[in-house]
């Protein structure tokens, strides 16, 4: 199989998130797994973004962003007959069991709290994708 065909077999992951730092950090962190990844900067890019691809494996989102939060763009996906079914992860810098609560509520499939280790990330994303696991120290 040439490169071409092996990057047309990458698993997509989107992540949703206004910060920069928390974009790169976690590209670099899911690259590194040879997933590819596509960002964006609220939950309006995100839905437009989600919209152009023709397949996403796992969504990486934050709560509290500006246009749409991530609570409403999970409410969106989950309303969508393409990506119903596609993990969703939260990334947030919300603690409280309430915001933990709504997650689940709205669809998401596990919470992942800010600050946070690449570690938990990649294995959180093992859990709903076929990634090797770095071993945890």
């Amino acid at each position: 199989m040439n490169e071409e065909q092996q990057s047309k077999h990458k698993q997509v992951v989107l992540i949703a998130d206004d910060s920069s730092t928390v974009r790169k950090f976690v590209t670099f962190s899911l690259t590194s797994q040879s997933l590819e990844v596509v960002t964006a900067v609220d939950g309006m890019d995100a839905l437009e973004k989600i919209s152009q691809i023709p397949k996403v494996d796992l969504i990486i989102v934050d709560l509290n962003m500006p246009n749409m939060d991530g609570f409403e763009f999970i409410q969106n996906v989950r309303g969508s007959e393409l990506h119903r079914s596609v993990p969703i992860i939260i990334l947030s810098s919300e603690r409280g069991e309430e915001s933990k609560r709504r997650g689940k509520e709205v669809g998401a499939d596990a919470y992942i709290e800010k600050p946070f280790d690449t570690k938990n990330i990649e294995y959180q994303v093992s859990k709903f994708l076929d990634i090797k696991k770095k071993p945890v120290d």
